[in-house]
């Protein structure tokens, strides 16, 4: 076995450093031959040598190269086959350019250093010139037909890294010309292969280096992990001809592996891809956190070709598998199959694909917590949504009245269907509450439900809210925005107070109720849109039309399902009910258990005639709960009228004082507010905030709900308001 490793070349062994020039054009040694002879002989020597400059100066690629130079040594020797034989790390010999040696020889004969004549020429680097090898016991017999062998060393400095060798069917068809100038060629092939080597390998690491900038763009770009991987893969196969890639993760539930992402993958052979940890090389890689690669999938008994492809048994084809981490453990791999490239090029895949699944374990991070993040939401949503229907429920739905009744029957048929339904009555009666529960009850349920109160918005921002805006459409209009009705497709969308929406606009409602499109403004497009219409108004909608202020066809578009809900007024017997469905509420947000309405209290709120409705109802009975000594709710408690002067005088100032002078008014609740112990670390939200929201919900009310008329009303501006309004609901 000492005898097949590499040995140092001893001077003997060696031939000596060989010229760039042949010894045939420097010597006189054709001088005993035909002045004819010689110059042929030289002729075919120059012929050669231009062939080699030639071939280095039309391509740097090693096996181009390689096939040049060894067609041009058979044409010069009169060879009738010939090889190109390297050197590997295994001290093996491979043929790596071959004529006429048929693919089975090429493939299956694989001789060592020392083995046969050109084992013999590698060990010792030495030219070799056989005139019989049935007479060399040194020959190995590859095809019966070869009678004759010169093989030449490939010698790049002291080092024998390759063997030339040319074969004839004559004996002794090479002469010692043939010997000394395929020793030059041999020479010259070595420093060529090197240069070529030095060249393509400052070029692979330049292209290697291309290829991670990109895949780092890319990276940094796309948000979407699985447009990510796409673009990744798409590198892959353009840069690095890996025409299959896929990412596989572990179920940390399951413990099993399965193909996420791929690019050149069928759906049907990603759902294939599945592993257990160990299992396969996949399986391997993630259960060892190794890299493993494979240069002929045919010969690896751990493919397990489970995806279906690549089944075609004549195509060599390499696997590459890197194990994709996360928190310093392995969560899954980064494969690819690509055509085997060469073992060198193969190694710098190899390198490369681990640099890339180092760079893509970053992604997969952020991609698990999103993930998780998107299920908490989702679940969340989902729970959200269960609420609302909870909420929203006809048997939620507070009043037992026969005129509520008779609300709740239409609100049970209509939900089922997708008609238009407008929906009446006097503010504060909860029209905005029957809105929901239609919709929570209803086939859309899951989709969007979006409010838009058409009073609250002035006129000139109210189309763009509706149907959109595309980026410059107006001023202010810095990038494109989708409407409330695209933001609802599927869903319903809820026009509050749409008696108070201007004639142009009417005009474009119209147009989504018949035709189920919209227009963004400053946009000629058209979009479908799948939403269905609830409306509700406290104007009268009749004398509008007959006074042409509101238009007829889209009155009669609206009205498909009218429900009018009546005010507090008119069922008086469910004050009970919603007084104490407004009082479990601010218990709950107040931790005040013990709260309840004494009876004498109840009594006054059913005697008394409500004109802000509900709504009136609630912030009367949330400013008592403040208000009272956190047990009960008393007739003092109540305002002016409803306590009808019964003890209102402890915090109430007289009603003379707030006609005559508001400062005098004041002065007395503040007066009263300090003299009642239960009010202690409260009396800021009692006397300022509650007079503020007074203030605000009863412009509101006579302003009937126009924010810019309540703040006219008040004497402020409109966006203080505005602001006032946000905090309140916030």
């Amino acid at each position: 076995m000492d005898a097949l490793k590499p040995k140092a070349l001893s001077a003997e062994q060696r031939t000596g450093p060989v010229p760039l020039t042949p010894p045939h054009i420097r010597t006189e040694r054709g001088e005993n031959k035909s002045s004819n002879e010689l110059q042929v002989k030289l002729a075919k020597q120059l012929e050669i040598l231009q062939e080699i400059t030639l071939a280095l100066n039309s391509t740097l690629e090693p096996g181009p190269l390689l096939d040049r130079i060894l067609d041009a040594s058979i044409r010069y020797t009169g060879a009738t086959t010939g090889s190109v034989i390297l050197i590997d790390n295994d001290q093996n010999l491979r043929i790596v350019a071959a004529r006429g040696l048929g693919s089975n020889v090429e493939k299956e004969v694989i001789l060592k250093v020392g083995q046969g004549v050109t084992g013999w020429v590698a060990l010792y680097g030495k030219p070799l010139n056989v005139p019989d090898v049935r007479q060399d016991s040194r020959y190995v017999m590859v095809k019966e037909h070869i009678r004759s062998e010169l093989a030449v060393p490939m010698v790049l400095g002291k080092k024998a890294i390759g063997v030339i060798s040319v074969d004839s069917s004559k004996e002794g068809n090479f002469s010692e010309d043939d010997l000394q100038i395929l020793t030059f060629v041999g020479s010259q092939a070595a420093q060529i292969l090197q240069n070529a080597k030095a060249y393509n390998e400052i070029r692979r690491k330049n292209d290697q280096d291309e290829t991670l900038v990109e895949i780092s763009q890319a990276l940094g770009s796309a948000l979407d992990f699985k447009e990510l991987f796409q673009e990744v893969g798409e590198i892959l196969n353009r840069r690095c001809a890996m025409r299959r890639s896929f990412l596989v993760l572990l179920n940390p539930e399951t413990e099993e592996l399965s193909i996420e992402l791929a690019f050149g993958m069928t759906p049907e052979e990603m759902a294939r891809g599945k592993y257990r940890i160990g299992e396969g090389i996949t399986g391997w890689v993630v259960k060892n956190g190794k890299p493993f690669g494979v240069q002929d999938i045919r010969t690896e008994p751990k493919f397990l070709g489970r995806t279906g492809i690549y089944q075609n048994p004549s195509e060599q084809i390499s696997f590459l598998a890197m194990p994709i981490f996360l928190e310093g453990k392995p969560v899954g791999a980064l494969g690819a199959l690509k055509p085997f490239p060469g073992e060198e090029q193969f190694e710098a895949d190899m390198g490369l694909l681990q640099i890339i699944a180092s760079t893509i374990s970053q992604a997969v991070k952020i991609h698990f917590k999103v993930m998780s993040e998107k299920e908490s939401l989702l679940l969340e949503n989902r729970l959200l949504k269960e609420e609302l229907k909870t909420l929203y429920h006809f048997d939620n739905l507070v009043g037992s009245s026969e005129a509520m009744e008779k609300v709740y029957a239409v609100i049970r048929s209509v939900s089922r269907s997708r008609s238009t339904v407008l929906i009446r009555g006097e503010s504060g009666t909860g029209k905005e509450l029957i809105a929901h529960a239609i919709h929570f009850n209803s086939p859309r349920a899951d989709r969007p439900f979006v409010k838009v109160n058409c009073a609250a918005i002035p006129e000139n921002l109210l189309e763009a809210e509706l149907f959109g805006h595309v980026k410059g459409s107006f001023t202010g209009a810095v990038a494109d925005r989708k409407g409330k009705f695209i933001q609802a497709d599927g869903g319903t969308v809820f026009l509050d107070e749409i008696g108070d929406m201007s004639p142009v606009l009417q005009v474009k409602i119209l147009r989504v109720l018949q035709e189920r499109e919209v227009e963004p403004v400053g946009s000629d497009k058209t979009f479908k849109v799948d939403v269905r219409i609830l409306a509700a108004t406290h104007r009268n909608l009749e004398e509008m039309v007959a006074s042409g202020s509101f238009r007829e066809d889209l009155y009669y578009r609206l009205n498909v399902v009218p429900i009018h809900v009546p005010p507090l007024r008119e069922r008086l017997d469910d004050i009970p009910a919603l007084a104490e469905h407004v009082l479990e509420r601010f218990r709950r947000e107040n931790a005040l258990p013990e709260l309840r309405i004494a009876p004498e209290a109840a009594r006054l709120l059913m005697r008394y005639q409500w004109p802000g409705n509900v709504r009136e109802l609630e912030n009367v009975l949330e400013r008592a709960a403040i208000l009272c000594d956190g047990k009960w709710i008393r007739p003092e408690d109540l305002p002016i009228p409803l306590g009808q002067g019964s003890g209102q005088e402890r915090l109430q100032p007289p009603a003379s004082a707030a006609k005559t002078d508001p400062g005098l008014a004041v002065e007395q609740l503040v007066k009263n507010a300090f003299e009642r112990q239960d009010l202690e670390g409260r009396i800021w939200e009692a006397i300022i905030g509650r007079i503020e929201r007074d203030l605000i919900h009863k412009a509101l009310e006579r302003a009937d709900g126009v924010r810019h008329k309540a703040a006219e009303i008040l004497g402020i501006h409109r966006n203080t308001l505005r602001k006032k309004l946000e905090g309140e609901s916030g």
